[in-house]
């Protein structure tokens, strides 16, 4: 062996200190100056009147929709619901629950169609082995 192993040994802590030193110096988080970030300001949500139309498939306990605004309820229905709901916003999120007044085992199914003025109607179909308690995205 050639060279001084005491000086091999300080070459090597010398070249791994300058190794660890890069390394921290790389993996440090980054600093940045302070910077206030203001959210951005949202627009207020207009909200239409949508009338609509609800068919049952059969006799309903309770009917509760919702489409972000105050909720529509009704207790004790047989036949088709009709009204007016506040739907806010171009993409609504309508939340129907249906409890139905018979507890038979079957499946059952609303229709619901909605009017909104100025835009084609929309119609969905909320089906359930039981009761229903949906969400439905237009």
């Amino acid at each position: 062996m050639r060279g001084s192993p005491l000086f091999r040994t300080l070459l090597v802590l010398a070249a791994l200190l300058i190794a660890a030193l890069g390394l921290a110096r790389l993996t440090a988080p980054a600093r940045s100056a302070s910077v206030t970030v203001n959210p951005p300001v949202q627009a207020p949500v207009e909200k239409s009147a949508t009338t609509f139309e609800l068919l049952l498939s059969g006799a309903a306990k309770s009917v509760t929709l919702e489409a972000g605004g105050a909720p529509f309820l009704q207790k004790d229905s047989a036949g088709p619901l009709a009204g007016s709901l506040e739907i806010a916003g171009e993409a609504p999120l309508v939340t129907l629950r249906i409890e139905w007044a018979d507890a038979a085992p079957g499946h059952r199914f609303a229709k619901l169609r909605l009017d909104r003025p100025g835009k084609d109607s929309l119609e969905h179909v909320f089906s359930a082995p039981g009761d229903i308690d949906d969400i439905w995205e237009p």
